[in-house]
């Protein structure tokens, strides 16, 4: 009986106080609209799931809570005794007024007419789905050329004075943090975040000097909340492919290293790496700038103009902020390239990006930059090499089977030569309204991928790449050229668009060694064909 006493019941709801956030949801906040009542009362606070937090839960304040909720269209909940410092964090876990005020949508009196163009002009490339706006201005006309599926094509023309101001005003008033005027003499570059008609967009600007005028170039790096998973299959990995990278992504230290060409999409694939991470893993991204917004990891923004604020300078200040993943955005001196080094030999899993053409090739990179064979063999450091390219593809609803293509007319017995009966699979670009005329439907990533085995440890220690190659190739391994052969054989590619990547496809491999006999035999009969045409 001695249970049911009054002091036993104090002292048992005594141990259900709350004093910790730890003890709610993490996302839930206080209702904005009643903060001021409860913050002149400093005893409660009403959280946007109803919960009432009080340190007296007998008080009339929370009854006076709860008619207030149901009068501003809240469903109350429970009510539960907290510490007066939860309590006092809680509240204090709202905007102030400054930015409330900063997250205000802009008001159209307030944006000059420059701005509402330049507004303008970044909507119709996002609802053309382009990639990029080229402003060349000349002195007679101003040309705005969009590249969409890496072709470029004629927007619109200006008079050059419009395009001078839009220029200016994208450099001097929209960017993040613009330091000096606009200069059409010089090359420039900055980051700009904009706000579309309730879409928020990120562009990457960058300006160059030209005869008579200058060009400038606005990369649409993301469209409001872009932040859905885009798998790798998505981007045109094989399966095994995927299976490799996804091994690489769980391993509990090393690195992994993406190279390809600028424009090749490796920001996206790195994006698309990060989303399988799981959620109980630390990440920072060291990024120049901050593309595909990634919300399960810490994006920092690297500032090239400024020593300290470098890559390798973050990167080094990340290893000591207790990460389990760092992604080093790119590898572009020796110094951000030992960074990497630390990193993987000290726990951590390491993915940096690098420039050449070929995944083998990123061994040849890394020791130009001054890291050691040695080094770079050691079981520790290296993962996975991966290296991709975008080809692209053909419009589903206007491509049309290789034999009907004019243009691939007289190329047709080279065609034969080299694909044999899988001709008849091919298929080439036609063009449509929906593809604006130019055949293509968008681009898929080829690529290459190497999982470093202990073999292939010893060809990096040798700086042997040819015999590293040759020993994949026997193993199953597929270069880029392979996979972008595959496309064109699987109907997906024109084989013209292949040859943009791979160079000219003919009969005469490197593999198989270059045949100068059967290079003059083609040229010989070439000429007879030529000789047998009618004279125009």
């Amino acid at each position: 009986m001695a249970n049911d006493t009054p002091g036993n019941n104090n002292h048992q709801a005594r141990n259900h106080v709350l004093a910790s956030q730890a003890d709610l949801d993490p996302k839930d906040r206080p209702i904005v609209d009643l903060v001021e009542w409860c913050q002149q009362r400093g005893n409660i606070v009403a959280l946007q799931s109803g919960l009432i937090l009080t340190t007296e839960p007998t008080a009339r304040d929370v009854q006076n809570c709860k008619a207030l909720l149901v009068n501003k269209g809240y469903k109350p909940g429970k009510v539960m005794e907290a510490t007066p410092q939860l309590i006092t964090l809680m509240l204090a876990n709202v905007a102030d007024d400054d930015e409330a005020q900063q997250q205000v949508d802009v008001q159209e009196d307030e944006i000059s007419s420059q701005q509402k163009r330049l507004r303008i002009l970044v909507q119709e490339a996002v609802d053309a789905d382009v990639s990029d706006i080229h402003i060349e201005v000349r002195p007679e006309v101003a040309k705005i050329r969009f590249r969409k599926f890496g072709e470029m094509y004629l927007h619109a023309e200006w008079f050059p004075r419009l395009g001078r101001e839009l220029a200016s005003v994208a450099f001097n008033k929209e960017t993040d943090h613009a330091t000096a005027h606009f200069n059409p003499l010089i090359p420039q570059d900055a980051s700009m975040p904009l706000q579309v008609y309730g879409s928020d967009v990120r562009l990457r600007l960058a300006s160059m000097p030209a005869h008579g005028g200058f060009d400038v170039v606005m990369r649409i790096l993301g469209v409001g909340d872009d932040t859905k998973v885009v798998t790798l299959e998505d981007l045109g990995y094989t399966p095994e492919q995927v299976y490799i990278i996804k091994r690489a992504v769980h391993m509990p230290h090393g690195a992994v290293l993406l190279s390809g060409p600028t424009g090749s999409g490796k920001t996206t694939t790195l994006a698309s790496c990060m989303q399988m991470v799981k959620s109980t893993r630390k990440v920072y991204t060291i990024e120049d700038p901050v593309e595909k917004v990634v919300p399960t990891v810490t994006q920092v923004p690297v500032n090239s103009d400024k020593d300290d604020r470098s890559f390798a300078n973050f990167g080094r200040a990340a290893l000591r902020m207790d990460p389990d993943y760092i992604v080093l955005g790119e590898m572009r001196d020796e110094d951000t390239a030992n960074v990497m080094i630390r990193a993987a030999i000290t726990g951590h899993l390491v993915f940096s990006t690098v420039h050449t053409n070929s995944a083998p090739g990123i061994i040849t990179r890394l020791i130009d930059m001054g890291l050691s064979p040695t080094m770079l063999s050691d079981a520790n450091v290296l993962v996975a090499l991966i290296f991709q390219r975008l080809v692209a593809t053909l419009c589903p609803h206007c491509n049309v089977p290789l034999k009907d293509a004019p243009a691939h007319k007289e190329h047709m017995e080279r065609w034969h030569a080299v694909f044999g009966d899988n001709v008849e699979y091919i298929r080439a670009r036609g063009g449509c309204k929906k593809c604006n005329n130019i055949g293509i439907g968008g681009r898929s990533v080829v690529a290459e991928v190497i999982w470093v085995d202990d073999t292939g440890r010893e060809f990096i220690q040798k700086v042997d790449t040819l015999g590293w190659q040759k020993y994949l190739r026997n193993q199953g391994w597929q270069s880029y050229r392979d996979r972008t052969l595959e496309t064109v054989i699987e109907g997906k590619v024109d084989p013209f668009d292949a040859e943009t990547l791979v160079g000219e496809i003919s009969i005469h491999s490197a593999e198989a060694g270059f045949d100068y006999t059967r290079i003059r035999e083609d040229m010989e009969n070439e000429m007879a064909r030529e000789a047998k045409k009618p004279p125009q």
